[in-house]
């Protein structure tokens, strides 16, 4: 009885012990189907990957070629420009050029940038030298008003230097005995600084300047419509203004005050159409112009955007 009870226990033990064996093949075959799976995965994977790489890369070569001629394309224009166009300090060039326009810009605004010491014309003196010369390209072209952006805001907190400068290449163009009378203003500060020295003047504050020149920065584009924003608020607030009184002329009226008229014509120093925070409120109705690839400030450019914008139609919606 116990022979056939050990037996009998025996059978059992060797068809678990069968079932075990089976289910580990099993397992194992499963295991082998799934790892051959996951590698004509991963092998198409890396040759799809390989593949869009390899596309990318030859989408980017040629496009580098194609930039590359473009660039090359847009110096030499440049340069053919700037032989083409030279005024040599003389305001009587500077007028025949104008005067061949059928209209000019009451109004111009130009966006310059504060270059690198190692940088041809760069470094402080560099971006003053370029503000003076667009001064005197604009004197002579008989644009009364002139507004200078510089993104950092260096050119306000460097007014002394830059009336200087002004006044020097006036004297350059025009001879010592016949300055423009002119000024600088900083319409944020409600601050107006006349000729190089004349502000106690009040015989030069008598004349009609030839130019009024004002300063721009960052801080007179979005941070001066949010303040100005919080003002009203505050105002409606405490009720000494009704809501029903903030419009679009009071607002327009508002920021004109503190940073001064729209102008007609925005010429870009810069080889890309990049505003660097520009007031964008002052903006809605002027011309854009800039040269692609230019990093110089030059008298070609200023002159083929007056000549750009003589020929441009303005529509103003009702």
């Amino acid at each position: 009885m116990i022979e056939k009870k050990d037996q009998s226990s025996s059978n059992e033990m060797e068809s678990v012990h069968k079932d075990f064996e089976a289910v580990k093949k099993s397992v194992i075959s499963k295991d082998r189907e799934f790892k051959g799976l996951n590698d004509d995965h991963s092998i198409r994977g890396r040759i799809v990957f390989y593949a869009f790489h390899l596309t990318l890369l030859v989408v980017y070569f040629f496009y580098s070629i194609y930039r590359g001629f473009e660039y090359a394309r847009n110096k030499i224009r440049i340069k053919l420009l700037n032989l083409a166009y030279n005024p040599a300090q003389t305001p009587q060039i500077i007028r025949v050029d104008v005067n061949k326009l059928s209209k000019i810009p009451k109004r111009i605004s130009a966006v310059v940038n504060l270059k690198s010491e190692e940088e041809e014309g760069g470094g402080f003196y560099g971006l003053l030298n370029d503000c003076s010369e667009i001064v005197a390209w604009t004197v002579a072209s008989g644009i009364p008003t002139l507004s200078l952006y510089e993104r950092s805001g260096i050119l306000k907190q460097s007014v002394e230097e830059l009336r200087v400068a002004i006044h020097k290449k006036l004297d350059d163009y025009f001879g010592c005995d016949c300055v423009p009378v002119f000024t600088i203003s900083i319409p944020h500060l409600n601050q107006t600084f006349w000729g190089l020295d004349h502000d106690d003047d009040d015989e030069y504050k008598s004349l009609e300047p030839d130019i009024e020149v004002s300063l721009l920065s960052s801080n007179d584009g979005k941070p001066t419509i949010v303040e100005l924003t919080k003002t009203m608020a505050d105002l409606a607030y405490k009720k000494e203004m009704s809501p029903k009184d903030v419009t679009v002329q009071l607002i327009d009226n508002e920021l004109t005050e503190l940073i001064g008229a729209e102008p007609d014509l925005i010429i870009l120093f810069t080889p890309v159409l990049d505003l660097q925070g520009y007031p964008p409120w002052h903006i809605r109705l002027s011309e854009f112009y800039w040269e692609p690839d230019n990093e110089d400030v030059t008298y070609a450019i200023f002159l083929r955007a007056l000549q750009k914008y003589s020929t441009c139609k303005i529509n103003v919606g009702k």
